[in-house]
């Protein structure tokens, strides 16, 4: 195809070169042809006219002679006498006002083509008398304008031609190369295809010479997926039991993380949108102590199941679920709308909170949850990486509910998501010097009789790249490797500090939970309270969770600080109602309801009552009523009626 293309295009070429060729040849034959005939008119018609009896005279032979050599058709005029001598002579040479269609033509075709010098002489005579000789040089500016002209415009066919043979061309091996794809590529590419692919398969060609190909092609495909449908059943047969968890006969990681790469891909149709929820149970070393590996397999098997009914009632999406780990679990859920995801996780989280079995302790087995969302510019590592920080969060706060770390929140996990970079970084901060500081927020807080100017301290971490890291981005990590105790203490001592430098000044510094299940932690606190200044002013805030998951840590804690010299406070009482069957046990300075909780307590009588019966319960037991948010105009006169105090305008 390509060689007898070239040979056309090379004999194409050749013809309309030549036909430029000659047609331009031609058309300056035609023009000299014309020139000279023009040179023979005027000079006999000029002759004529000179050799009239009435033109004898000089004054008017040279007259007639200047009128027509001013017409600027002529590029000289000679008169001479028989004997040689010039009578008359009017010339026009390169400087003596060139047309200007002289100037329009290139030089350069000029000299390529130049056009023969139409001469004509005629004579002039009186009766019988010879006067002299009259010859004419015809100017040739117009016929060389004209020639270049005629030339450029078939030129400009040729060349026009020459594109449309080439736009031909390059659209005939275009459909050429169609023709190969649609006929032996998608032939070829259906060899290795699924029954589909074959049925949607032809046999027929639109070309004939490719028929023998095709039919080729179509025998080889039916011997080649018969042999390929046996080896795919296999090799199913052999990914089922290497990509199944033996326990609960759920996908494992290796199958996961390919489901979910294939989910960030957008393949098998898939929108590349959607999220995935991660729950681990932590307390799964303590249930196979205390009971047999059979009857922990089977509770969780019993487990996985009522999850999968769950999901299998949710058929719309095709949600997946998989183990990752002994005790890690994940739930695919592409392309599902926000709202449907939610409700699904929710259904998810109550099946998993209602089959909870008690520890040898008496409390409950521990669930704890995360959820994030992905799209097509996600990666696998992003989204496993979202997930561990959402658990690290929700260990952290204590609280059974889901933990949402949305995709725009990869800077919460920047790069440092594998445990090992997180260990060296914290180790680090708390070795160096300098890296860790307090970040203190004065809260102005009133009521209807008083004012009180309270400063709020949180813990900052100073990163190796320069960035500042707050302590909600760092600390979940440091409780996930029990290093919470370490950050904690350094922020008392930092708080200490800070109270010898500010006199008068009240601060808060937060106390994580899992702080307090580590056996040296109270001890290490004592002793760094005990020579410090100013401890009356220094408050150490917990959890008001704690007082539901550890009362006995929470009150050993309050009772030694209260001996220290140190007051305690609770913040998100509202969030754990049943914290208030231990306030009476503990010394407490103040306890923090949030702004959300008092609102909604004039549209809810049971929020309202129970409302009522924080602020009583707090003040028979002598104990502040903080409101952390601000309120509308109808709540805060009636929590200042209370003595409740609330964030100052």
């Amino acid at each position: 195809m390509k060689q007898l293309l070239i040979s056309v295009t090379v004999a194409i070429v050749a013809i309309l070169i030549g036909t430029l060729a000659f047609s331009i040849g031609a058309a300056r034959a035609y023009l000299d042809g014309q020139l000279q005939s023009e040179g023979e008119n005027a000079a006999s018609s000029l002759a004529l006219t000179l050799s009239q009896p009435a033109n004898q005279d000089p004054v008017t032979r040279e007259l007639l002679m200047m009128a027509l050599f001013d017409s600027g058709q002529f590029r000289l005029i000679r008169l001479t006498s028989p004997q040689g001598q010039t009578l008359f002579e009017r010339k026009r040479g390169a400087g003596d006002g060139a047309t200007p269609s002289r100037e329009r033509t290139p030089p350069w075709f000029v000299a390529a083509l130049p056009l023969h010098q139409a001469t004509a002489e005629r004579v002039i005579s009186d009766g019988w008398t010879q006067v002299g000789q009259l010859t004419l040089e015809v100017e040739d500016s117009y016929a060389r304008e004209a020639l270049w002209r005629s030339s450029v415009r078939m030129a400009t066919l040729v060349v026009v031609a020459g594109l449309a043979w080439a736009l031909f061309v390059v659209l005939l091996l275009q459909w050429f190369r169609k023709v190969l794809q649609r006929e032996i590529a998608a032939q070829v590419q259906a060899i290795d295809a699924g029954s589909g692919a074959h049925a949607a398969a032809t046999d027929r060609s639109i070309v004939a010479e490719l028929m023998p190909v095709v039919r080729a092609i179509a025998d080889t495909r039916e011997r080649v997926q018969a042999t390929s449908m046996e080896q795919m059943a296999r090799i199913e047969s052999l990914e089922l039991e290497v990509n199944r968890d033996p326990g609960t006969q759920l996908p494992n990681r290796k199958y996961f993380v390919n489901e979910l790469r294939r989910a960030l891909s957008g393949d098998a149709g898939r929108v590349a949108h959607g999220y995935v929820m991660l729950f681990r149970q932590w307390d799964l070393l303590a249930l196979n102590a205390q009971m047999s590996r059979a009857s922990a397999d089977a509770w969780l098997a019993s487990v996985v199941e009522h999850v999968g009914q769950v999901l299998t009632d949710q058929a719309e999406g095709g949600p997946q679920l998989a183990r990752l780990n002994g005790s890690d679990f994940v739930v695919l859920m592409p392309a599902l709308a926000g709202p449907q995801a939610m409700s699904l996780v929710q259904q998810i989280r109550q099946v998993l909170l209602s089959m909870r079995v008690r520890l040898a302790g008496g409390q409950w087995c521990r669930w704890s949850f995360a959820l994030t969302d992905y799209s097509s510019s996600s990666s696998v590592t992003g989204v496993l990486s979202r997930l561990d920080y959402g658990l690290m969060r929700a260990e952290s706060s204590g609280q059974a509910e889901v933990e949402f770390v949305a995709y725009g929140d990869d800077e919460v996990v920047s790069n440092m998501a594998g445990e090992t970079l997180w260990r060296q970084m914290l180790i680090e901060a708390l070795e160096a010097p300098g890296r860790l500081s307090l970040a203190v927020q004065p809260l102005v807080l009133g009521s209807a009789e008083r004012t009180q100017l309270r400063s709020e301290a949180s813990l900052t971490l100073s990163a190796p790249s320069g960035e500042t890291l707050m302590g909600s981005l760092f600390l979940p990590v440091a409780v996930r490797l029990g290093l919470s105790a370490d950050f904690d203490l350094r922020a008392v001592a930092l708080g200490l500090v800070w109270l010898e430098q500010h006199a008068d000044a009240e601060l808060v510094v937060r106390i994580s939970l899992p702080s307090l299940a580590q056996p040296d932690f109270l001890a290490r606190l004592r002793e760094a309270l005990q020579t410090a200044p100013g401890l009356q002013r220094l408050c150490l805030e917990l959890d008001a969770h704690g007082l539901v998951a550890c009362p006995q840590e929470v009150t050993e804690f309050c009772g030694a600080m209260a001996q220290a010299g140190a007051a305690v406070g609770l913040r998100r009482l509202d969030q754990q109602p049943m914290a208030l069957a231990h306030l009476h046990a503990l010394a407490l300075r103040y306890v923090k309801l949030g702004g959300d909780f008092a609102e909604q307590s004039w549209q809810s009588p049971g929020a309202l009552h129970l409302l009522q019966a924080m602020l009583q319960t707090a003040a028979t037991l002598g104990v502040q009523v903080v409101v952390t948010d601000s309120v509308n105009g109808e709540t805060l006169r009636m929590l200042h009626a209370h003595g409740v105090l609330t964030p100052a305008i």
